[in-house]
């Protein structure tokens, strides 16, 4: 996934779940798997 790929996913993680994921911690997802374990918390 390009990074825009993944701004989408955690865009889409928020809407869906009601979450927000600040910015310093969104930064840092550079993959799927990284969304993933940050929501798994």
């Amino acid at each position: 996934a390009d990074s825009l790929e993944i701004v989408e996913l955690i865009m889409a993680f928020e809407e869906e779940f009601g979450i927000e994921i600040p910015d310093e911690n969104a930064e840092k997802m550079k993959t799927v798997g990284d969304v993933i374990k940050y929501l798994d918390k």
